[in-house]
């Protein structure tokens, strides 16, 4: 768990929608998780997430995702393999 930078009190666990830019491409994801200071609102999304917006979404060749959508799709995936 992290604090937020400016209000050092504890982040939350929300899920909530944004839009990354890559290579000039709007890419627009729901569902996606993040964390949010109580006190000041600061949303933050790590960068492991938005580079999976992107992937995610060039890999459907689309440039709207429901990104929780796609990580159940991507378990059931690999479930299947093993």
């Amino acid at each position: 768990m992290f604090r937020c930078s400016k209000c050092k009190k504890w982040l939350k666990s929300i899920t909530t929608e944004t839009d990354v830019v890559y290579n000039g491409i709007t890419y627009h994801a729901t569902n996606v998780p993040a964390k949010m200071c109580p006190e000041c609102g600061k949303i933050i999304i790590y960068e492991i997430i938005q580079e999976r917006i992107v992937q995610y979404a060039t890999q459907r060749n689309v440039k709207s995702i429901d990104y929780e959508e796609c990580e159940n799709e991507e378990a059931s995936s690999s479930q299947l393999v093993l």
